[in-house]
């Protein structure tokens, strides 16, 4: 039934816990994985101090978070992405360019909107280009 989903991960625990339901349903219907990761603009951080200090941007960190994350997937075939622009707007972006038969997103916005449904949830139901599954995660 599914052969390609996109999840959106920024790290948040509910987050990971869209990407564990896309997963479940990735090894259910042997299907691929596309994790998605949107960044807002790419910034500069620094880390550490002296010899030890470090500077990523927020790519860097996306990619790195991403990886770790491919790392525990097990046997599901991932890829990933990390992409410039809004969470929703991104996730559809990248479900026309895989694909995609499913979409997975969380029912809330990682700052917790008072909402049922989060805005990037109700925003990428608007307007994916496939069905769309909304995970409980909250």
């Amino acid at each position: 039934m599914y052969k390609q989903i996109v999840v959106g991960y920024d790290g948040s625990d509910r987050a990971l816990r869209a990407v564990e339901e896309a997963r479940e349903m990735a090894n259910a219907f042997g299907a691929r994985m596309h994790v998605v990761t949107a960044i807002r603009k790419n910034e500069i951080h620094t880390f550490g101090t002296g010899s030890d200090r470090r500077v990523m941007t927020d790519a860097e960190i996306a990619h790195g978070q991403l990886d770790e994350l491919s790392r525990d997937m097990g046997h599901v075939d991932v890829s990933t992405a990390v992409v410039e622009g809004t969470p929703a707007a991104q996730l559809v972006k990248e479900a026309k360019t895989v694909d995609a038969d499913v979409i997975v997103v969380g029912n809330k916005n990682v700052q917790g909107l008072s909402s049922v449904l989060g805005s990037v949830a109700k925003d990428v139901a608007h307007s994916a280009p496939c069905a769309v599954l909304i995970a409980k995660t909250a």
